[in-house]
C-alpha cells in the first residue's frame, strides 16, 4: 500500500469543470452535476481517483495504490464516463459515480462485456444479447470522506440523492431501460448482516442471468426462518430494518437508496473483489419502468 497523491490544485479542477462538461444542477443541496472522461478533464480524474482511493481505503477497501484510477477510467475508447458531484461552495469534488451505457460496450474474446463487474460475474447469453444494450453499469460510488466531517455541510444529507438524479439526468436522452449496480460490503461488516440481506434478496429476486465466478459464502443466521417470514417486498424489508435495529447493525446508504427506488430487482448474488481490498460485491439490475419513486421517473423520462 503506497501513500495517496496530494489534492489536485482547486483552480484546475474549476477549469476543467466547466460549460461543456456542465449536466445539471441538483434539486436540493445546491450542488453542480458535470459528465467528464479522461479526454476531458484529466485533472478531474485525478482528483477522482484520489478521493475514490480515500473513501475506499478509509473503510478497509480500496486498491492500495497511489489513486483509484484502472484501465476503465484511462481509456475513453472503452465508454466510461463520470459523474462528478461538485460542491461550489466548499469547491471540493462532494462525490462521483462511474456510468457505461450498454449500447457502448465492447466485449472479450470470450464474448464477455468490458467492464469493471465481469471480473466478478459471468453474464449469461441471454443478459448480453437482451439486455446489455439497454444497461447501464453502475461502478465506484463514493461520497468524499472530509465532506461529511463538516458539521456545517448541512448540505451533506443531499449528496448521495444529488448523484442519481445526476444519473437519471444522464440517462434520459439515451435508451437505457436498466441499470446494473454493485453494493459494496467492507471486510469488516457483520456476517450475520449480510447473510440476512443476502437471504432477503434471493427470496424476493434471485436470479441467474448474471452469476459470481466466485460466490461469496456466508453463514446461516440461527431462526432465519423467523426472521424474514413474509410473503411481499416491503413486509420483508420492515422485518429486517427492525431485526438491524435490535442487533445494531446498519443498511449500507446505497442499498436504503436502490430500496428506496424500487421493490423489484433482479439478484445476481455476491462475489469477493480480490483487486479491492476483498470487499464484497453484491450485484443488482433495477428496471427504470420499476421505479416508484415519481421524482425520478420523471427525470428518466425526459
Amino acid at each position: 500500500m503506497v501513500p495517496i497523491i496530494d489534492p489536485v490544485a482547486t483552480s484546475r479542477l474549476k477549469a476543467e469543470l466547466n460549460e461543456r462538461t456542465f449536466l445539471c444542477d441538483s434539486s436540493h443541496g445546491g450542488f453542480q452535476i458535470y459528465v467528464v472522461d479522461s479526454d476531458t478533464a484529466p485533472s478531474v480524474l485525478q482528483e477522482v481517483g484520489r478521493l475514490r482511493e480515500l473513501a475506499f481505503r478509509g473503510n478497509g477497501g480500496g486498491t492500495g495504490k497511489a489513486v483509484d484510477l484502472d484501465r476503465f477510467d484511462l481509456d475513453s475508447s472503452l465508454g466510461f464516463k463520470q459523474l462528478v458531484l461538485w460542491d461550489p461552495q466548499a469547491e471540493i469534488i462532494a462525490g462521483g459515480y462511474r456510468i457505461l451505457f450498454g449500447d457502448r460496450c465492447r466485449y472479450a474474446a470470450d464474448g464477455q462485456p468490458l467492464m469493471p463487474s465481469a471480473h466478478l460475474f459471468r453474464f449469461s447469453d441471454e443478459f448480453i444479447r437482451d439486455f446489455m444494450p439497454l444497461t447501464a453499469e453502475l461502478s465506484r460510488s463514493f461520497i468524499t470522506s472530509s465532506f461529511f466531517q463538516d458539521a456545517a455541510a448541512i448540505r451533506n444529507v443531499f449528496a448521495l440523492d444529488g448523484l442519481f438524479e445526476g444519473i437519471c439526468h444522464a440517462l434520459a436522452p439515451t435508451n437505457m431501460q436498466y441499470f446494473f449496480g454493485k453494493v459494496t460490503f467492507y471486510p469488516t461488516y457483520p456476517q450475520e448482516a449480510l447473510w440476512m440481506i443476502s437471504h432477503f434478496f434471493q427470496k424476493h429476486s434471485g436470479s441467474d442471468l448474471v452469476v459470481p465466478h466466485k460466490p461469496f459464502q456466508v453463514r446461516p443466521v440461527e431462526g432465519e426462518a423467523e426472521l424474514l417470514c413474509n410473503d411481499g417486498f416491503k413486509e420483508d424489508f420492515r422485518a429486517l430494518k427492525l431485526e438491524f435495529r435490535k442487533r445494531g447493525y446498519y443498511l449500507p446508504p446505497i442499498l436504503n437508496t436502490y430500496i428506496n427506488l424500487s421493490s423489484k430487482f433482479r439478484f445476481f448474488g455476491s462475489a469477493v473483489n480480490d483487486e479491492f481490498g476483498d470487499v464484497i460485491e453484491m450485484g443488482l439490475l433495477v428496471d427504470f419502468a420499476d421505479i416508484e419513486t415519481e421524482r425520478y421517473r420523471v427525470l428518466l423520462r425526459r
